[in-house]
């Protein structure tokens, strides 16, 4: 970036802040697409058992919230017993692991973006 004077510099701030939101809402929406993706393929090679119907990842759905705040969720009343067991079973964790899968990434686009 390459600025000749103190008018220069305020100028591309203002432009830089009107368009930071937007960068910021499409590295969070683009990083909700992909942490719902991997959940729907943790939620495949989870729940493999005889009863599985393919219900819970189906309803693993993403959703805008509000302007750079996107959630990945589960419609399904029972995925929180799914994603963290019983006593009765164990857990079959669909929802966390694909957090920690898109974390780092999600991380480093927000990083990239500021430097």
């Amino acid at each position: 970036m390459e600025l000749d004077g103190i008018d220069a510099l305020f100028k591309k701030l203002d432009s830089m802040e009107e368009t930071i939101e937007e960068d910021v809402d499409e590295i969070v929406k683009n990083n909700t697409i992909e942490l719902t993706m991997y959940a729907k393929e943790n939620g495949v090679e989870a729940f493999n058992k005889g009863y599985a119907t393919g219900f819970t990842v189906r309803s693993i759905t993403m959703e805008r919230v509000a302007s750079m705040h996107y959630k990945t969720i589960s419609q399904s009343g029972h995925s929180g017993y799914l994603e963290y067991g019983t006593r009765f079973m164990e857990a079959a964790p669909f929802i966390f692991p694909a957090y920690k899968k898109v974390k780092q990434q999600f991380q480093a686009d927000l990083k990239r973006l500021v430097e």
